[in-house]
């Protein structure tokens, strides 16, 4: 009795020294971190993956008596410390020279969850018991138990009762039986230890522990404690991160995570607003779905789409099901197939060469330094189409022979070298390389067909725009970041040239009946042996790539055109409904003719094969087609121009 009256006195008087001393802090009961996208609506998944406060009337009647029962039975007795507890402690702490033993209520708990930190000290344990006690002043015994039930941590990453439920049996927390409440409320204590998922067995003896203390406390009978015990519990482990993008929100954790930490994230309530456009990442998850329902379940895809004059991602998706595969193909490095043709092409314009200019399509060979043999063909019955090919139709066409012969005069080590001025890295300087010979990702793939919708500039990949604390106060604001790449004529010569892909006599053309006459350009690529299917394209505000493969290099044996196009298209009818319509920017000094494909001339009307060209001024060509001329048909030097005929002025 004495100790007893002694301690109290020791203890009355600490607590009235802090009170003199200290003042409760603002309660802030930790919040899930909300990512936005571009236009401020929430993305909903991060908050998921941690908390979700709910009400005391929201929480099924068995946790809280499981957990008054197991954690502290004298809750609504006492005001905020229960006394033998504390004794108790205070003699085997004593004795240890430590601390070893807490002895504290919920109130208790839920002060140190609140305001302080997990360190065994002396001080912590004085500053728990101030806080407690004005917590019981300030506060009801509801409110005190609805914050504990809201911030304490079950393992898992998961904070809270809402998101305990949601996490081990995928449900909410009204819905949870006896037996998942009496396991759920015993794994605080320990919560590596009573995981059940790393540790079945502790966690069913501990859930046999509470439920002992729920019949002990009169909150169930024996029939009841029996059922629980016996029903064998379905575990439901739901990934941390669900909602409409969960790729991009755990690319966005991943950047949290390393740069403010992971409490920062569970507790903090930073507000991260983003690049993505939901309604664009929506119109990509339908395109992705209905493009593949029809083919094998584990064939998988990647589409991100970026934004043309920014960079900004404004959708993504790195696997077919991120449930099955959290792996984000996104960023993974495939071959490209054809669609890497245009940046050898570009680099062609650079050197001099036109639109309009013809290369041979024939057998050819090449001997490599190894003293191997090289000869490209082209896909189809027939491997050569013994013509001449203008740049623009081979492009159209996928010529494969004449993109390896304009390569074999560029030099492929200059290709190799301009290509990566595009964003690329590590591109191997071979005959083969406009075929896709170097890996890239799905990501530099939309990055750099980006350049020629943004007038030659290169974007880089920006997703995080803005981070703000709980309070507002800014923390990090990025700026998108570019560079010249190439010249604004060369970007839309190549752009006028992809539009061809998707015209009459391209390989894309079919695709027209999908996004219908928006304005559009892109490239297919199948890789050899048809293990890689490909489309990327863009319009004047979005750049998307959409990838088709096996994880394992197993053949798809399906073309780019037939597969990664349709994909590519419907994202791009359903993305581009709220976009403004627009061209592309044209620069003054762009030309634009019909050309002969048949001559690379000027075409006349007679021509059977024409198509639009652009052209830098003073190097288009100056003769009318002579193949189909008519007699009353003179050239451009003539000054006899066709009506049909169209530049810029």
């Amino acid at each position: 009795m004495r100790k007893f009256i002694l301690s109290s006195i020791i203890l009355a008087l600490i607590t009235c020294h802090m009170g003199f001393t200290w003042s409760l802090p603002r309660i802030e009961v930790p919040q899930a971190s909300v990512v936005y996208d571009v236009n401020g609506e929430a993305i909903k998944g991060l908050g998921e993956q941690n908390r979700i406060n709910i009400e005391l009337s929201e929480m099924p009647d068995y946790f809280i008596k499981a957990i008054i029962a197991v954690e502290d039975k004298n809750f609504y007795q006492h005001h905020g410390i229960d006394m033998a507890g504390i004794f108790r402690a205070i003699y085997v702490n004593i004795r240890e020279r430590k601390i070893v033993e807490g002895g504290s209520t919920i109130t208790q708990q839920t002060a140190k969850n609140l305001f302080l930190s997990n360190e065994r000290t002396f001080l912590r344990k004085f500053k728990e018991l101030f806080y407690a006690l004005e917590l019981e002043r300030q506060y009801s015994k509801d409110e005190i138990l609805t914050m504990y039930c809201n911030t304490i941590y079950f393992g898992q990453g998961a904070y809270g009762i809402e998101v305990a439920a949601r996490t081990f049996f995928g449900k909410s927390a009204r819905d949870l039986s006896l037996a998942e409440s009496a396991l759920l409320a015993g794994i605080p204590r320990w919560p590596s230890n009573y995981d059940p998922y790393i540790n079945p067995e502790a966690a069913k003896k501990r859930q046999l522990v509470v439920l002992q203390r729920m019949q002990e406390e009169g909150y169930i009978d024996q029939e009841s404690k029996a059922r629980a015990a016996e029903e064998k519990l379905q575990y439901e482990k739901t990934t941390y991160i669900k909602g409409e993008a969960p790729y991009f929100i755990a690319l966005v954790k991943d950047y949290l995570s390393k740069k403010y930490g992971e409490q920062m994230i569970y507790q903090g309530g930073l507000k991260v607003y983003t690049s993505l456009d939901l309604y664009m990442q929506r119109a990509a998850n339908q395109a992705l779905q209905s493009g593949l329902e029809a083919y094998d379940p584990n064939l998988q895809a990647a589409l991100v789409a970026v934004d043309s004059g920014n960079g900004g991602i404004r959708a993504l998706i790195g696997g077919r099901d991120y449930a099955s595969s959290t792996f984000n193909r996104v960023f993974s490095k495939r071959q490209p197939g054809s669609t890497f043709k245009p940046f050898m092409y570009s680099l062609a314009l650079y050197s001099g060469f036109t639109a309009a200019d013809k290369i041979m399509c024939e057998e050819v060979e090449y001997e490599l330094p190894n003293g191997d043999i090289y000869r490209p063909s082209d896909y189809g019955k027939e491997p050569y189409h013994w013509r001449e090919f203008t740049l623009k139709e081979a492009v159209m066409k996928s010529d494969n022979v004449v993109a390896v012969r304009v390569n074999s005069i560029l030099g492929p080590t200059a290709a190799a070298s301009y290509a990566e001025k595009f964003g690329f890295s590590n591109i191997q300087p071979v005959l083969s390389l406009p075929l896709g010979a170097s890996e890239v990702r799905p990501i530099d793939m939309a990055l750099a067909y980006a350049v020629f919708a943004n007038r030659g500039l290169y974007s880089n990949a920006n997703y995080i725009l803005k981070v703000t604390d709980r309070n507002g106060k800014v923390l990090e604001e990025n700026r998108p970041q570019q560079r010249r790449v190439i010249g604004e004529d060369n970007a839309y010569i190549i752009t006028n040239i992809l539009e061809g892909v998707l015209e009459a006599g391209g390989t894309g053309a079919h695709l027209r009946n999908v996004f219908g006459d928006r304005i559009a350009a892109g490239k297919t690529g199948t890789t050899d042996e048809f293990k890689d299917a490909w489309f990327v394209g863009f319009t004047p505000r979005i750049s998307c790539a959409v990838w088709v493969g096996y994880d394992k290099n197993r053949d798809v044996n399906i073309s780019g055109g037939v597969i990664a196009g349709p994909i590519w298209a419907n994202f791009i009818e359903g993305a581009s409904r709220r976009l403004a319509e627009g061209d592309f920017y044209r620069p003054d000094n762009i030309r634009l003719l019909n050309i002969c494909l048949d001559s690379g001339l000027v075409a006349s009307e007679s021509c059977p094969r024409q198509v639009e060209m652009a052209f830098v001024e003073g190097s288009e060509p100056e003769d009318i087609c002579y193949e189909h001329r008519e007699e009353n048909e003179g050239s451009l030097d003539d000054g006899i121009f066709p009506w049909w005929q169209s530049w810029s002025p």
